[in-house]
């Protein structure tokens, strides 16, 4: 546990001294930060899962912007493409993802009290190139996506094969496998699979 908090700690480090150059950005990373102290994210995942009756309730966890950062480079993001994030959490990714890269961003989870402030926040900030919906990935359309960033299981859905798709720590089956990478989460290293349909 003292690792974990020591790594999230050198990732909000890390985030202060690379992103807060754009005051813009500070500001909304600030008011996640506002916000979320009195609401942990943690705890309003789990109490979803557990409403839910899901086994697995310790299921939440979030991406470092400089992952974020690694994988946008990785699959040579542009301005033209449409990243979208199947299981956005709190949206902070999305925003960093439109802020930075400059594209559109889909940001899809199902927990409704993240939806709801993560639509706040782009609306306070005016972040158009952003939006979210409250849905189960399983039911999300994928029109006009380039990129997909995945950090579970992959739903039952068909992928063009010109769509890129982000996997952490394993491939998976039934896709192409471009390339792979390291990344770093607060947990510790793994690989990151860019793929696609064949």
């Amino acid at each position: 546990m003292l690792i974990f908090k020591k790594r999230l700690w050198k990732d909000r480090f890390a985030t202060i001294q690379t992103y807060y150059k754009s005051p813009k950005f500070a500001f909304l990373d600030l008011t996640y930060w506002v916000i979320y102290c009195f609401s942990n994210p943690y705890r309003v995942s789990r109490k979803f899962l557990q409403k839910r009756g899901e086994k697995e309730i310790y299921a939440y966890g979030e991406t470092p912007y400089v992952t974020y950062h690694k994988m946008a480079c990785e699959v040579g993001l542009k301005e033209t493409d449409v990243w979208m994030e199947m299981g956005s959490g709190r949206g902070k990714g999305c925003f960093w993802v439109a802020h930075f890269m400059k594209c559109r961003v889909i940001g899809v989870e199902w927990i409704p009290q993240f939806v709801y402030l993560s639509k706040v926040i782009r609306t306070l900030f005016r972040m158009k190139k952003v939006s979210f919906r409250g849905e189960e990935i399983q039911t999300t359309s994928l029109e006009g996506v380039t990129v997909i960033y995945l950090y579970g299981l992959w739903p039952p859905l068909q992928l063009s094969p010109k769509v890129k798709l982000i996997t952490i720590s394993e491939p998976i089956e039934g896709f192409r496998v471009v390339h792979s990478f390291w990344v770093r989460f607060p947990w510790g290293r793994t690989r990151a699979y860019v793929q696609q349909s064949f």
